[in-house]
């Protein structure tokens, strides 16, 4: 039974969905002209995805409130995510992580603050309580942008770098650092001015949580100064770029398609390692092959060595870890070929962590799957980083970028548990070790 309420319910949530920001996804499927509330626009677009989410609420709310639905909805947010995932897995996926996210808003600065979709995305994570938004720039071109936009950026934090008053400290310790590496005081003060290298001495020194940059810039220009200043993990050898390629019925991640071009087999067992953790943290279980064009030694070949010999690193590293290789790609994901063909594997299943032999081939086939396949990727994520440094790809839509601001959250808040639990582990052995009796 539809009523007179559950009508005006949904043409409320209508007019309600038309004034707000149309995302990027729905402006290209219209030329990629702007859309915006108006004259010509009153009406969301059909090919919107927020309608079915926005009206099926409002509509079940009114139904719920003039008693004539039929099974009455105990949480509305459950509901929510539920159609959610009705438009795709990776909907379902990027909802897990800004409901986390929720629960703990970490500060994430933003090198590229006066950019548009940078501001535009600050506003969803600002209305969405994903984060506390660090934006770097002018704060009058950065105000004077959000207000022609139709924005309102109360609760994001504008630093413009070289009025900051932590500038001066964050010189002295960026020279302390790199003095000995050929920096002089002189290039510590240009370099500075420069808002990656100032966002990064940001989350050095505790006055942000993570990082995300790149929508304007090459990848070197983010992860140079990642490296100089936060630094890697204790115990990590190298850096990683981890995508995360999010298919209608699985999920498969995909490395190294950003950072190490030629890696050695020692380098390849480091990624394998770095991109098995992160895919534990996400709460799934990884199961590794390490790529090759040969399976199992059927061809003889010093490349397809490299990865065998990867392989036999990450189980003698990590002996809980499910791994193998090396083995073709096909054969990886197929795990029909792994039990009729290769039973002797101990993936018993298809792999959902893919450690390609090199850049070039991570990086083609993330894309080539990306365009062909049907998959949505979401990243890069650089993993073996001390602290959340995220990479943006120039074209990243608005909700990429507000995801991606979910993760580096969720990533933070994930390091202070790990801290948590060392702590209490430290001040437990110094108890026992004074003969204090710990409960």
């Amino acid at each position: 039974m539809i009523n007179n309420e559950m009508k005006i319910a949904a043409s409320h949530a209508l007019a309600k969905l038309a004034k707000t920001e149309v995302p990027d996804s729905v402006i290209r499927a219209y030329g990629g002209k702007k859309i915006e509330f108006g004259r010509d626009y009153i009406i969301p677009k059909p090919f919107d995805p927020r309608v079915l989410i926005w009206e099926a609420t409002a509509v079940a709310k009114a139904a719920m409130e003039t008693g004539v639905a039929r099974m009455p909805i105990k949480d509305f947010e459950q509901y929510r995510d539920s159609l959610e995932a009705r438009l795709g897995k990776s909907r379902e996926i990027m909802r897990f992580f800004v409901h986390k996210a929720q629960t703990e808003p970490k500060r994430i600065v933003f090198p590229e603050g006066e950019e548009e979709k940078i501001l535009r995305a600050a506003q969803q994570i600002l209305d969405e309580g994903v984060a506390k938004p660090i934006l770097l720039g002018s704060r009058t071109l950065i105000k004077q942008r959000a207000a022609d936009l139709g924005l309102d950026l109360t609760g994001a934090e504008i630093i413009n770098p070289g009025k900051s008053p932590r500038f001066d400290e964050y010189i002295t310790a960026y020279y302390a650092m790199r003095q000995r590496k050929g920096l002089t005081r002189i290039d510590a003060e240009h370099q500075m001015k420069t808002h990656n290298v100032f966002g990064m001495m940001m989350v050095e020194m505790d006055d942000a949580d993570g990082l995300i940059s790149g929508l304007t810039q090459h990848y070197p220009e983010t992860v140079r100064p990642a490296l100089q200043i936060i630094g890697k993990k204790d115990g990590a050898r190298i850096i990683a770029g981890l995508y995360m390629m999010v298919f209608k019925n699985q999920t498969v991640f995909i490395a190294d398609a950003t950072v190490n071009i030629e890696p050695s087999s020692e380098d390849l067992a480091e990624i394998a390692l770095l991109a098995a953790e992160k895919v534990k943290q996400m709460d799934m279980d990884p199961k590794v092959a390490m790529l090759s064009f040969s399976n199992f030694g059927g061809t003889k070949h010093p490349l397809a060595e490299k990865v065998r010999i990867a392989a036999e690193i990450v189980k003698r590293r990590a002996p809980g870890l499910i791994v193998d290789g090396e083995m073709q790609a096909d054969t990886a994901v197929s795990s029909e070929i792994i039990s009729e063909v290769y039973p002797f594997t101990s993936l018993k299943g298809a792999a959902n962590v893919l450690i390609c032999p090199d850049l070039t081939s991570a990086n083609i086939a993330y894309k080539l799957l990306a365009k062909l396949g049907g998959a949505v990727a979401i990243g890069p994520m650089l993993v073996g980083m001390r602290k959340p440094v995220y990479l943006l790809i120039p074209g990243s839509d608005v909700s990429d970028i507000v995801n991606i601001t979910a993760m580096a959250v969720f990533e933070s808040q994930q390091q202070n548990k790990s801290g948590q639990k060392e702590g209490e582990l430290l001040g437990r052995l110094k108890a026992s070790m004074h003969g204090v009796e710990v409960k």
